[in-house]
C-alpha cells in the first residue's frame, strides 16, 4: 500500500491546526508517527530524551512538503525553542558585535531552492553600518550574505568535536578579525550593508524573538 493511502489526511489537518494555535512536542510526536516522518530509532531516541531539534525538523519537513502546512510561527523558533535562540545570539552578538545574526528555515520549491521540495536553511551574520569591511569571498568563507542549504545539513558531524553549522562557524571564526578587513568600515548604504529584495524579506533572529515576546504579550500569554 502507498504510504500516503494511510494517512489519515482529516486525522493530520486537525492536529496541524491545534499546533498552530499552541506547538507542543507531545502533538509533533503524534503528527510526526502518523505520518512515518520519525523512524523506529527516533521514537526510541525521544521516548529516553525528548525531542532534539533534528527531530522536529524531520517533522516540518515531512509535513511542509508533503502536506503543505504552513507554520503559523517562525519556523527556526518551533524547532531550536526560545532558549537555545537566546543563547546563540548572545554568543554571536559576543563574537560578532558589528554584524546582525541570521538563522532562518523556510519550505522552498525545487525550483526556487535548485533542492528537492523541502525546508531549507541559511545560515549568516550582515554587517551593520560601522562594521569592519568582510574580506572577499575569495579569501574567506565566513557567510555575511544568505547561503541556502538543504535544512538536514545544518547537523553533522564537524572539525574542533561540532555538530552544527553555527558551532562550527564560531570554531573557524571566533571573532570578528578572522574575515574582515583591518581599517576598512561599511558605510550605511553601500554595497555590503545593502539587502536585496529578497534578503530584506528575512527576519534577524533578534527580530524573531522580540516578536514573537511582542505576539504573548498581545495575546496575554505567560513571558
Amino acid at each position: 500500500m502507498n504510504a500516503f493511502q494511510s494517512i489519515d489526511w482529516g486525522y493530520l489537518e486537525e492536529r496541524l491546526r491545534r499546533y498552530n494555535a499552541n506547538p507542543s512536542d507531545d502533538l509533533l510526536y503524534r503528527i510526526g508517527t502518523h505520518v512515518d516522518a520519525l523512524s523506529t530509532e527516533d521514537c526510541r531516541a525521544i521516548e529516553q530524551q525528548g525531542f532534539t531539534a533534528e527531530h522536529r525538523y524531520r517533522v516540518f519537513n515531512w509535513v511542509c512538503s508533503c502536506a503543505k502546512w504552513e507554520p503559523a510561527t517562525d519556523l527556526a523558533l518551533l524547532i531550536f525553542g526560545r532558549q537555545q535562540l537566546e543563547k546563540w545570539l548572545e554568543q554571536s552578538r559576543h563574537a560578532y558585535p558589528h554584524f546582525d545574526f541570521y538563522l532562518v528555515f523556510e519550505y522552498q520549491e525545487k525550483f526556487k531552492s535548485g533542492f528537492e521540495d523541502g525546508v531549507n536553511f541559511t545560515l549568516h551574520w550582515h554587517p551593520q553600518p560601522g562594521a569592519p569591511m568582510p574580506l572577499p569571498e575569495t579569501e574567506t568563507d565566513f557567510p555575511w550574505r544568505p547561503f541556502w542549504d538543504s535544512g538536514e545539513m545544518f547537523w553533522g558531524s564537524f572539525p574542533g568535536g561540532t555538530t552544527n553549522h553555527f558551532d562550527f562557524n564560531l570554531y573557524c571564526y571566533p571573532d570578528e578579525a578572522g574575515f574582515t578587513k583591518p581599517g576598512w568600515i561599511c558605510e550605511d548604504g553601500d554595497w555590503y550593508t545593502m539587502k536585496d529584495e529578497r534578503e530584506a524579506d528575512l527576519m534577524s533572529v533578534a527580530q524573531v524573538l522580540q516578536h514573537e515576546s511582542s505576539s504573548r504579550l498581545i495575546l496575554g500569554a505567560p513571558d
